[in-house]
């Protein structure tokens, strides 16, 4: 009796002990990144515990569209441009959907929604995605962004 009752113990360890490194995989991790340096650079912080650790790095921008829309008397432009951070744990190519508006004096703000398309190192195999603002400074310059969201693998 003392036996089957360990080896029951012992088999509801394990599966627990399973299905919580399933759970760890696949739980989202939240995270930021920001522009270091206007936006050719970038911090990926997490916010959450997960696969992902802090990283820096370069960013190359890509492939802009433009559209241009009128809602409610308001003119705006949407690009959906890809993202490729490099970094010391790997690549990272996001597409975001930038929503400009003109809030006069020069000044340019963007509010977007971003995901993940591929990786490579630490972020091969991650999905997932959020939302983002971005400005631009009179004389028509990119001065920052930032991105909060989700991550997965």
């Amino acid at each position: 009796m003392k036996v089957r009752v360990t080896v029951a113990a012992a088999a509801v360890v394990a599966m627990t002990v399973a299905a919580s490194a399933a759970r760890g995989t696949s739980a989202n991790q939240r995270l930021t990144i920001t522009a270091k340096g206007g936006v050719a650079a970038f911090v990926l912080a997490p916010r959450s515990v997960g696969s992902l650790k802090r990283d820096t790095g370069t960013v190359a921008w890509c492939c802009w569209s433009r559209q241009f829309v009128t809602r409610d008397g308001q003119k705006a432009e949407i690009n959906n441009p890809t993202a490729t951070l490099t970094g010391s744990h790997g690549t990272l190519v996001v597409r975001f959907r930038i929503e400009w508006l003109d809030a006069g004096r020069g000044y340019t703000v963007g509010t977007s929604t971003w995901k993940v398309v591929r990786g490579t190192g630490a972020y091969a195999g991650v999905s997932g995605g959020g939302r983002a603002a971005q400005v631009w400074v009179p004389p028509d310059v990119p001065a920052s962004f930032r991105a909060d969201g989700f991550v997965k693998r």
